[in-house]
């Protein structure tokens, strides 16, 4: 057994042990609406937005909730959380699939509640959710200024600290945004605060990170819909805007 297969079994039974892992209930399911109340009824608080999808691996049923997955048997006499491994493909189809879950429509992004920064030519588009107080958003700011031919669309979410909000806000409601956020992530340069009647989209952004299930900063979408997490090294951003087409 490979390294990677080796790596992907121990997260598998990882999973085993995650809450509400096995449940028995004497429920005969024969179809998909059959398999929901079953499992409704094992899990009484399951959102009426899961998706429930048979697999051709083994007889299981994906749950979908959200970015999140789960599987069931077609009696939902057993619940699993954790990770399928295709051996013949060397592929980790949870993965994969919570990618595809994961995957944003470019063309839905509100980019009137964000702000650009350009770098060179800025053909190549990246949206970033990004909070003031993040460390990891400062240093991706530093690698990402570093490239050439980037357009970033900067939303700005104030997760972090109980001081986010009012610094995004002083940020968003400055003359120049653009300006003032670089000499905030560069330099600590503080912005002039905000008028009382300014109207900042901070909460609206807010409510969309949760929404797409973003929940750390820095996260990136590319144009494909993609996203990619954390204070990532130039080259790997560089090598995804290579496979954006």
């Amino acid at each position: 057994m490979n390294s990677l297969l080796s790596r992907s079994v121990a997260r598998v039974l990882r999973g085993v042990a995650l809450s509400a892992a096995f449940l028995s209930l004497p429920v005969m399911a024969q179809t998909l609406a059959e398999t929901r109340a079953a499992l409704e009824k094992a899990m009484p608080g399951l959102p009426a937005s899961a998706k429930i999808i048979k697999t051709p691996y083994a007889g299981l049923y994906e749950v979908d909730v959200g970015s999140k997955i789960f599987y069931t048997d077609a009696k939902a006499t057993f619940l699993f959380a954790g990770e399928i491994f295709d051996t013949k493909t060397q592929t980790n189809v949870t993965k994969a699939r919570i990618d595809d879950l994961r995957r944003v429509n470019w063309k839905d992004l509100p980019f009137k509640d964000s702000f650009k920064l350009v770098f060179g030519n800025g053909k190549r588009q990246i949206a970033i959710f990004e909070d003031p107080y993040c460390p990891y958003c400062h240093k991706m700011e530093a690698t990402l200024e570093k490239m050439s031919n980037v357009t970033l669309h900067v939303f700005v979410v104030p997760i972090i600290r109980r001081e986010s909000m009012q610094q995004a806000r002083d940020i968003w409601c400055a003359p120049n945004r653009s300006k003032a956020w670089l000499d905030w992530m560069n330099k600590q340069v503080q912005p002039p605060a905000a008028a009382a009647t300014c109207v900042d989209p901070l909460k609206a952004n807010v409510e969309l990170a949760e929404k797409l299930g973003i929940s750390s900063t820095p996260t990136l979408i590319f144009t494909d819909g993609d996203r990619m997490e954390g204070a990532l090294p130039q080259e790997e951003v560089e090598k995804k805007l290579a496979a954006v087409k």
